[in-house]
């Protein structure tokens, strides 16, 4: 498959996805394919994406008062087309970031949580990053610190915990289930849908998941993908 197919390819299956989820009140503000990659990239940048949030799921909600809540993300996937059917880390760079944003209707203020699935751009740090990693964030709109309302929450960065990796098929299936379970029940019932989520499984998860078995199954040196990168406290 020559790039241009290949990323024709790709462009396809986000389109299709889209518009899948437009049927289940999923929506998006802009998308962009970066046609300005080189001929060995593919990637998009997609923003405002809208997850409706199921009133069932704000059971344990805090605090009280929070009648509708709405997730709103933005992506940006950059990956190379030469490990996409390799059991190597498909991608350059991943950014998935979300935000959690919902008016009290007792007090008529705005909160947030944000929380974001990246890859670590490989700077050097005094903490570990996993190289793929969710991390909680709860001055989600980056306020100056005399600004932010802290109530009684203890601000401090959480450890950076191991995940997958996620784009938008996968990532959207991931948030659908958590906070709109009975569209997502819906969602999986749409075979195109159905063998995206496969397809992209291969993809990104099967080599991510075969990083760490072979950590303890093959020698160092036929390893495709080193596992300390996704786990760094293996030893």
């Amino acid at each position: 498959m020559t790039s241009k197919s290949f990323k024709s390819a790709r462009k396809k299956d986000v389109n299709d996805c889209l518009q899948i989820l437009s049927n289940y009140g999923v929506g998006y503000t802009t998308v962009d394919f970066k046609e300005a990659l080189s001929d060995t990239l593919w990637g998009y940048t997609i923003m405002g994406l809208k997850i409706p949030v199921e009133k069932t799921t704000l059971k344990h909600i805090r605090p009280t008062g929070f009648s509708a809540v709405e997730v709103i993300v933005d992506l940006d996937i950059e990956s190379k087309i030469s490990e996409w059917t390799n059991l190597n880390d498909p991608f350059t760079n991943l950014s998935f970031r979300s935000l959690l944003k919902g008016t009290n209707t007792q007090t008529n203020k705005i909160h947030y949580l944000n929380f974001h699935i990246d890859r670590h751009n490989g700077t050097t740090t005094n903490e570990i990053h996993p190289l793929y990693h969710l991390q909680y964030l709860q001055n989600a709109k980056n306020k100056p610190k005399d600004e932010f309302d802290h109530g009684e929450s203890l601000q401090l960065d959480i450890p950076r915990m191991m995940h997958f990796p996620m784009e938008l098929i996968l990532g959207v299936s991931f948030l659908l289930s958590n906070y709109s379970p009975i569209q997502y029940a819906k969602l999986i019932q749409d075979r195109q849908y159905i063998n995206l989520c496969k397809e992209y499984q291969e993809r990104v998860w099967r080599p991510y998941i075969n990083s760490l078995e072979t950590y303890w199954t093959m020698p160092a040196n036929q390893r495709i993908w080193d596992a300390k990168l996704n786990c760094p406290y293996l030893l």
